[in-house]
């Protein structure tokens, strides 16, 4: 009970790194649907076209559950990767963290333009578990960044980053597990259906 008044407390602490990473990540999917940076991606796209074309040889080669659960072990470590590093490099004043939030948000406004807005109904069941990780991840190393900033005396970077990385394990992991589970069921459902 008590852990869960701490938790509760330090997500409140956060509500404005919270609000500001919303703004920028939001912002972004802006931006990449007007086509801001839309050749970065366009790239990245085709090479991951190109990919997914052999992946379909393998739903013939592998049972549906192997598949499954290669999609979910790279699915999860990718993101979980990405949330760990967004917590460790806020001393670095915070670039990695900002900057992951502005590319994926583009990157999904990106793909809202040239998929149509229909995108964000396949984002929306693992999203709705992936996403507010991840904003999290980047708020965390917000506030770890703004330790940096502060005099020597009145620095607690180690408490911060601590605290952070204990909030990563016992909230954001657990987000991440069910988000890979959802994308990595719908990754496979999509691949058997299409012909």
């Amino acid at each position: 009970m008590e852990e869960k008044i701490v938790l509760r407390e330090y997500l409140y602490s956060l509500r404005f790194y919270l609000l500001f990473v919303s703004l920028i990540f939001s912002g972004s999917i802006v931006l990449g649907y007007v086509g801001f940076m839309s050749e970065l991606f366009t790239e990245s796209f085709e090479w991951i076209q190109q990919l997914s074309e052999g992946l379909k040889d393998f739903t013939q080669l592998y049972p549906s559950w192997v598949i499954f659960v290669a999609f979910f072990i790279v699915i999860f470590l990718n993101n979980a990767f990405t949330c760990f590093l967004n917590i460790i490099t806020g001393p670095l004043i915070g670039i990695f963290p900002l900057f992951s939030a502005a590319l994926n948000g583009g990157l999904i406004g990106w793909f809202a333009q040239e998929e149509g807005l229909i995108i964000f109904l396949t984002i929306v069941p693992h999203g709705m578990f992936e996403i507010p990780a991840y904003l999290l991840s980047v708020a965390i190393g917000l506030r770890v960044a703004r330790e940096v900033l502060k005099r020597r005396e009145a620095r607690r970077l180690k408490m911060r980053l601590g605290e952070g990385l204990r909030v990563y394990l016992i909230l954001i992991v657990p987000l991440l597990i069910i988000a890979a589970l959802v994308e990595s069921a719908l990754i496979v459902i999509g691949l058997l259906l299409t012909p």
